[in-house]
C-alpha cells in the first residue's frame, strides 16, 4: 500500500513539475493604427526557449495573418515589436502556441490575448505636398479638427528610423490648423509622426511619408507632374480610374515605356496597392492612410505591369484612380485579376437579341402554316 501512495506521490510530482512553466504577455487592450507597438512580458520556461506568437484577425474578418518568434532571455522575459500599418480598425488576438508535451504551460498562462485596433489617420487631413523640392527644408501643413487648438506632437525620422525633428509640440488654432517647416539633412525619404495629448498620454494618429527631391538649376518650361525619385525627369503621366472594394478589388494594367515607372494613387480613402509585372510574385504597397497617396516606384522586367486595388477596411467602397508615370497607357482591366491569382470579375451578361428573333421567326412560321390549314 504504502508503495503504490509513494508512486502516486510521484506521479502527482511530476504532472505538477509539467504543468509549472508559465508565462505572461503584456500587450494594450487598445493600439492605435500605424503605430509600432512591443508586446512582451516574463516567463519560467527556460532562457534560449523559442515559441511562435500567431496573431489573428477577429473582426471584421476572421482570419490568421502572421506568426513572430519569441524567444525567453536569461532574465525569463521576452519582447516583439509589431508594424500596425497593415492592420485595419478592429479586434485581433495573441495565441501562443504551446509545446503540450515537453513544456505545458500553466492555466495562469497567458495563451489569449485580445486587443482592438483604432484607426485614427482620418482624424488628420495633410495639405502639403508629399513630394518637395528643397534642400534642407520640409514644409508640414494640414489640418485635425478634432485637436482643435490643443496642438500637435510631431517627430520626424529619416529612412533608417533616425529621428531627426522631435518629438515636439506644435501650435493648432482653433479649427485645428498646423504649419511647420522642418529643418532636414537634406533630400530623401522622411516619415512625420503624429501625436496628440489626452489623459496623460501621447495618443499616437498617424504616420505619413514625404520626399523631399534635390532643386534643380533650370525650371521645365511646360507644367507637369511631379516625377516620383528615379523616374525619367519630364516622363508621361496617365491615368485611369476603377470602382473598389474589399470583394471586388479594381485591376489595371500600365503599358509602360522603359526605365523606372512611379505609381501613385489617388486620396480621400485608405487604399492597398499590389503589384506585379508578371515575371515575380505581386507585392503589396500599404503605407499611407486616406489623407496622403500610395506612391511607390518600379522598374519592370517587361512592359506590362499590372496593379490591384482594394480599400484598406473591409465596409469602405469607392472610385480609385491610379497614376503611372513613364507609361504609354494604364487601362481598368478585369482580366488582370488572374496576374494576382484571383478569379477575373463577372460582368453584366449582355442579352442578345438573336432569341427574340428566333422566337417571332417561329411565330410567323406556325401563323402561315396556320392560314395554309
Amino acid at each position: 500500500m504504502k508503495k503504490v501512495a509513494c508512486l502516486l506521490g510521484v506521479i502527482l510530482l511530476c504532472v505538477g513539475m509539467a504543468s509549472a512553466y508559465e508565462i505572461k504577455c503584456d500587450c494594450p487592450k487598445e493600439v492605435y493604427r500605424g503605430d509600432i507597438i512591443t508586446i512582451g512580458g516574463t516567463s519560467t520556461l527556460p532562457p534560449g526557449y523559442s515559441t511562435w506568437l500567431q496573431l489573428y484577425e477577429v473582426q471584421p474578418l476572421a482570419r490568421e495573418l502572421t506568426s513572430q518568434a519569441i524567444v525567453i532571455q536569461q532574465d525569463g522575459t521576452w519582447s516583439v515589436q509589431l508594424q500596425t500599418l497593415a492592420l485595419e480598425e478592429g479586434t485581433y488576438k495573441f495565441e501562443i502556441e504551446e509545446d503540450v508535451m515537453d513544456y505545458p504551460l500553466s492555466s495562469g498562462s497567458d495563451r489569449t490575448v485580445i486587443f482592438k485596433v483604432i484607426d485614427r489617420s482620418d482624424e488628420i487631413t495633410i495639405l502639403s505636398p508629399s513630394t518637395q523640392t528643397s534642400e534642407n527644408m520640409l514644409e508640414i501643413r494640414g489640418r485635425a479638427p478634432d485637436v482643435g487648438s490643443a496642438g500637435l506632437q510631431i517627430e520626424v525620422t529619416d529612412s533608417r528610423a533616425d529621428t531627426v525633428y522631435g518629438p515636439r509640440y506644435i501650435r493648432t488654432d482653433d479649427s485645428g490648423f498646423f504649419s511647420e517647416d522642418i529643418a532636414v539633412p537634406g533630400p530623401g525619404r522622411y516619415f512625420a509622426e503624429f501625436s496628440d495629448f489626452r489623459n496623460n498620454e501621447a495618443r499616437f494618429i498617424t504616420r505619413v511619408g514625404f520626399y523631399l527631391d534635390e532643386p534643380v538649376a533650370t525650371q521645365p518650361t511646360v507644367a507637369g507632374p511631379t516625377a516620383a525619385p528615379g523616374v525619367p525627369s519630364g516622363a508621361q503621366a496617365v491615368s485611369a480610374s476603377a470602382a473598389a472594394s474589399r470583394e471586388t478589388p479594381a485591376y489595371f494594367t500600365a503599358e509602360t515605356l522603359s526605365g523606372m515607372v512611379g505609381v501613385s494613387t489617388s486620396i480621400g480613402m485608405d487604399w492597398r496597392v499590389y503589384y506585379t509585372d508578371g515575371a515575380g510574385s505581386p507585392v503589396r504597397v500599404d503605407d499611407a492612410g486616406s489623407s496622403a497617396p500610395e506612391e511607390f516606384t518600379v522598374t519592370p522586367a517587361g512592359g506590362a505591369l499590372y496593379l490591384k486595388v482594394e480599400p484598406v477596411r473591409a465596409g469602405d467602397a469607392g472610385t480609385v484612380t491610379v497614376t503611372v508615370t513613364n507609361a504609354k497607357s494604364v487601362t481598368g482591366d478585369p482580366g488582370a485579376a488572374t496576374q494576382f491569382g484571383d478569379p477575373v470579375p463577372e460582368s453584366e451578361p449582355t442579352k442578345s437579341p438573336f432569341p427574340v428573333v428566333v422566337l417571332i421567326f417561329a411565330l410567323c412560321i406556325a401563323g402561315w402554316a396556320s392560314i395554309r390549314k
